[in-house]
């Protein structure tokens, strides 16, 4: 693995990539995840260093209140790739914003836009290569922030984890 600093997002390419092992053409929805996710935690009040590293389970405390209170949102969005090779969102400002409302609402911490629209782009970028043209293929997107802050007491999270990873799909239906 190397790691390079780019846009404050440190980076930590995978040394090697599993697409090849892929079958493009019979993939199950949500099943098959990219080389790498993006991440970000919240401590002390403030967003700390954000990572994009190579997909990999983590782990967790058992008493972390995602576990136990819920506290717990997603969005789910699609990158599509044109005859020209360029990538398309549909509106991931929008998404954010969305993504935000849910975590006042879960009375979590809000992500900033630019650490989740920097993040998106980058991740897309370094994994662009998973995106493939046609109909009914594109890259399922999936953010999502769970509580990491412990104890069992009855009471919001004061640390959390903001995550994206990516997911190649074929139409759902």
């Amino acid at each position: 693995m190397s790691a390079t600093q780019t846009n404050k997002i440190e980076i930590i390419k995978a040394t090697t990539s599993k697409i090849q092992d892929v079958d493009f053409e019979n993939l199950h929805f949500g099943e098959v995840f990219t080389d790498h996710l993006f991440e970000c935690d919240f401590k002390n009040g403030e967003w700390q260093k954000p990572t994009i590293k190579p997909y990999a389970p983590f782990l967790m405390d058992p008493s972390s209140k995602v576990f136990h209170y819920g506290q717990a949102i997603f969005e789910g969005m699609k990158a599509f790739k044109d005859e020209n090779d360029a990538i398309w969102l549909f509106r991931p400002d929008e998404n954010c914003k969305r993504f935000n409302k849910s975590a006042v609402r879960m009375a979590m911490a809000e992500i900033d836009e630019t650490i989740f629209l920097e993040g998106l782009n980058q991740l897309i970028e370094i994994d662009k290569n998973w995106v493939k043209k046609g109909l009914g293929n594109s890259l399922y997107i999936r953010p999502f922030m769970i509580a990491t802050g412990t104890g069992v007491i009855a009471s919001p999270s004061a640390e959390y984890r903001f995550m994206i990873i990516l997911s190649p799909a074929k139409s759902y239906y």
